[in-house]
């Protein structure tokens, strides 16, 4: 074998192994990315159950007040009934 063909030989095994690493990185990279997203859907799912009961917490506590409120008006209403003048 001569000097040519063993720097081609080395220059094809360079262009493949370059190929290779890139190949590997690539997938590695596609892995991190997967499990990043599942990561970001179970936070994602977490953040909406709670904004979820919380929605509920705030729905209560709503019906709550607009229940004393309707109380309150009641008890104005029958406390300053209008008369009507004589």
């Amino acid at each position: 074998m001569d000097a040519n063909t063993t720097i081609i030989i080395s220059l094809i095994a360079l262009v493949l192994a370059i190929f290779g690493a890139l190949w590997l990185n690539q997938r590695s990279t596609e892995r991190l990315i997967e499990q990043m997203e599942k990561r970001f859907d179970v936070k994602f799912e977490t953040l909406s159950s709670k904004i979820e009961s919380l929605e509920k917490w705030l729905d209560n506590r709503l019906d709550n007040i607009e229940r004393r409120l309707d109380r309150v008006e009641l008890q104005l209403e029958s406390i300053f009934k209008p008369v009507l003048p004589k």
